[in-house]
């Protein structure tokens, strides 16, 4: 699965740096200042850096509304990434069955993180596959979708990465990814258009080599396929 880059801060304790060996001297000071002055003030070196953050953009962060950000902006980024932790092997439990023909689940909400921003993207993502004498559980296809796109990930590469796994782990004859969504980076910030929409799609095996099976895929998403959110 594409990475996207090296991911840091994620867990308590299982961290690559410790809290006392950080490189940059001023986390370090602001930890010691913060642990001084705040008893409920955990040493956690993903809070610390985000209390640098609001620190640095003039916040005061003995406000009431900004007492608790740096732990729930820290809790949030950990279920945004918590992707990197997960086995598609743990997820695909699968069963044995005569099935050969197509089999498709539409209309998968999801949100991910876009590297370059570190900003919201999401929408609905469609999913099938034709079973080579495994399928799976229906709620198990969503489950894969949403733990992978829990990840700093470009679309184009979400698509592939879900592709692959099921691939790799249930080994049907072929599968088919189609992600529609709209990104907050586009929408909120920049050219600030709200109403664009990116569809990203990863076709394998038999997909890929029949385009009729490609065409049947498509056309058996729910009639609200397209919509993204």
């Amino acid at each position: 699965m594409h990475s996207n880059g090296k991911v840091h801060g994620n867990g308590n304790g299982a961290q690559l740096l410790e809290i006392g060996s950080l490189t940059n001297p001023q986390i370090q000071d602001f930890i010691n200042f913060h642990e001084s002055r705040s008893p409920g003030f955990s040493a956690d070196r993903l809070q610390a850096i985000i209390s640098m953050l609001l620190a640095e953009l003039g916040f005061d962060l003995m406000s009431e509304h900004f007492r608790d950000t740096p732990k729930r902006v820290a809790r949030f980024y950990r279920e945004f990434t918590r992707g990197y932790r997960v086995n598609p092997a743990e997820i695909l439990k699968t069963f044995a069955s005569r099935n050969s023909e197509l089999i498709v689940v539409s209309g998968v909400e999801f949100f991910s993180l876009c590297p370059h921003h570190l900003l919201i993207y999401g929408g609905k993502i469609h999913f099938g596959y034709v079973a080579d004498s495994r399928i799976v559980g229906i709620s198990k296809i969503p489950r894969l979708i949403q733990a992978l796109a829990a990840r700093a990930v470009v679309q184009e590469d979400l698509v592939a990465d879900i592709a692959d796994a099921f691939m790799s782990v249930v080994k049907p004859l072929g599968c088919a990814v189609k992600a529609v969504a709209k990104h907050d980076c586009v929408a909120a910030r920049g050219v600030r258009c709200t109403e664009a929409t990116m569809t990203t799609v990863a076709l394998r095996g038999i997909f890929s080599e029949d385009q009729n099976y490609a065409q049947n895929f498509y056309q058996g998403i729910t009639h609200n396929g397209d919509c993204a959110r």
